[in-house]
């Protein structure tokens, strides 16, 4: 009897020893993890979080295990759970990681529309101020011609002037001939008079 109970005893202490190597395992995993977790935790921000769920959920874990080892029976059950958890968790870190690489892949998309859109806006800038000098030239063009009209307008108004002046001297210099031709025509008129008195004193 005495043997049996030292063999059953020897295989619950094997059992706790092949319990101890998988706690053992997965402590080295959960290691791993922490390891991958303060990687991700550079990149993203918002990873922090769940990082710090990840850790309740270690203690959690740790807690399940002081549970475990005080119940044997449920304790490869418990593990074969907490092995999925892992694979799990491993794969959300996967997962993103590979969001990030897409995050990282838009910002430097983004990047790039910043710098295009800054090209156009320097393109712009400059057909402004290209817009803004044909407008100064043109606005100096108009001063030009406004002038050019004032001076028209003035010499239009001196050419006025001067016809009426050319009308006044020439309605003048008529009139003076109407003057001389009728002074001559009275001369005329005396001539003959004066003519056909001599005849009649003849």
């Amino acid at each position: 009897m005495e043997n049996e109970l030292l063999k059953q005893i020897l295989a619950k202490l094997n059992e706790i020893d092949d319990i101890k190597t998988g706690l053992n395992e997965m402590n080295n995993r959960l290691n791993r993890m922490e390891s991958d977790i303060s990687e991700v935790k550079q990149d993203i921000i918002g990873m922090k979080e769940e990082i710090k769920e990840i850790k309740l959920e270690q203690q959690l874990m740790k807690q399940d295990i002081t549970d475990i080892k005080q119940e044997q029976l449920l304790m490869k059950q418990d593990i074969t759970d907490i092995k999925q958890e892992q694979l799990l968790m491993k794969q959300d870190i996967t997962e993103m990681k590979q969001e990030q690489l897409l995050m990282k892949q838009d910002i430097t998309d983004i990047k790039q529309e910043q710098l295009l859109m800054k090209q156009d806006i320097t393109d712009i800038k400059q057909e402004q101020l290209l817009m803004k000098q044909d407008i100064t030239e043109m606005k100096q063009e108009q001063l030009l011609m406004k002038q050019d009209i004032t001076e028209m307008k003035q010499e239009q108004q001196q050419i006025k002037l001067a016809v009426l002046e050319t009308n006044e001297r020439t309605k003048e210099i008529a009139a003076k001939q109407d003057e001389h031709e009728q002074l001559i025509h009275l001369l005329g008129m005396r001539s003959l008079k004066q003519e056909a008195e001599l005849n009649r004193m003849k």
